[in-house]
């Protein structure tokens, strides 16, 4: 017998492979049939039961053939779901999940996703496919992985369900977090304070499953703020005060590089991967949007030096690609909600505040995320 899970595996994988989806359908649609069959033995049984034998004498066998005739057919009618999942997750390690739609239904209604307790915890949301692994980083640089699969749905009470295992120690908190479904060869991990270090996939797997820290930061109390796919191309910084730092992710020295000088007060907000120009997005947690070709923001010889302003603000949250017919979702400090489509955001050939794409003045974003 095939799990719904495991349905859900082989329409993922014709998603991914559409050159073999033809292939991956037929031996889809052959385990289903098999499902098929056993239902119908099942059926089979259990009437050959209930005629036969008087319904004291064997109840309890009776009742296990029924559950599973009716697992098979639930299996069977409902539709395998491949919705994406928003997941919320709190700096120590609370994460809930919800669907897509059921976080339009409360953006729609204006409800708040989680009570005014548990949003003082949230450290991100994240937009995750049911088969994606969370790569998370802590305060301390030290590596978990959790699969969205295994995260808890959100309950109506509003608050986090109990902390995943393993437990972070008392004063450690989660600073960083990364979607993915395929690991790539490398990672970088961006700082704070704009320290940056690429490591080999293997190097950080070995880490996390030891425990060990995956980058040591030279500035003092820095913390891991961003991690991205660190493979060919560029890497783009954003602090919150809108400067910006372009260079090749190559140029990352082995112990690691100084990305840019941050003035005091400054931090780096987000972080980026470009494997080449693009449009990208940067948002505010005041609603403003900007969104910019990269090409103008060429790429230094080796990181370091004073960086280029990219937006006229202060409160830079994030840095994404522009995608055609993608959503951002802001997600305030009382627990709102709000999607925002991207395509009416014009583009900007110079550096100014953005456009305003919701008002968020008097309950300001505390996280924003890209919906492709």
């Amino acid at each position: 017998m095939i799990r719904k899970r495991d349905v859900q595996w082989w329409v993922l994988e014709a998603e991914k492979h559409p050159d073999s989806a033809p292939m991956i359908v037929e031996e889809l649609a052959k385990r289903l049939i098999e499902l098929d069959e056993q239902n119908e033995q099942l059926r089979n049984e259990l009437l050959r039961l209930r005629r036969g034998v008087p319904a004291a004498t064997d109840s309890a066998r009776v009742s296990a053939l029924q559950q599973k005739v009716e697992s098979l057919r639930d299996l069977l009618e409902t539709r395998s779901s491949s919705e994406a999942s928003v997941v919320l997750l709190s700096d120590r390690l609370g994460l809930a999940e919800m669907s897509l739609s059921r976080a339009q239904g409360l953006a729609h209604s204006g409800d708040p996703v989680l009570d005014s307790r548990a949003m003082l915890e949230l450290r991100c949301l994240l937009v995750a496919q049911p088969h994606d692994e969370l790569l998370l980083l802590t305060n301390k640089g030290r590596g978990l992985k959790h699969l969205v699969a295994d995260i808890s749905p959100l309950g109506e009470g509003r608050s986090w369900p109990a902390p995943a295992a393993p437990a972070l120690e008392p004063d450690e908190r989660v600073t960083a977090a990364v979607p993915f479904t395929d690991a790539p060869r490398f990672w970088t991990i961006a700082t704070r304070q704009g320290y940056v270090q690429r490591l080999v996939r293997v190097t950080a797997d070995r880490g996390i499953t030891q425990g060990d820290p995956l980058l040591k930061s030279p500035f003092h109390s820095d913390e891991p703020v961003a991690i991205l796919d660190g493979g060919r191309g560029d890497i783009l910084l954003i602090t919150r005060w809108g400067k910006s730092v372009r260079f090749s992710q190559r140029a990352i020295e082995t112990q690691g590089s100084v990305a840019l000088d941050i003035e005091p007060g400054d931090e780096v907000a987000s972080a980026l991967a470009l494997p080449e120009d693009i449009e990208v997005l940067v948002a505010t947690a005041s609603g403003c949007v900007s969104r910019r070709h990269t090409e103008p923001f060429s790429a230094r010889s080796r990181p370091g030096g004073s960086g280029k302003a990219f937006i006229q603000a202060q409160d830079v949250l994030a840095i994404c690609p522009h995608v055609p017919q993608s959503q951002l979702l802001f997600l305030t400090y009382g627990g709102v909600l709000t999607f925002v489509p991207v395509a009416d955001i014009p583009l900007q050939d110079r550096t100014n505040r953005g456009t305003q794409v919701c008002d968020l003045r008097r309950d300001p974003a505390v996280s924003v995320t890209l919906v492709p």
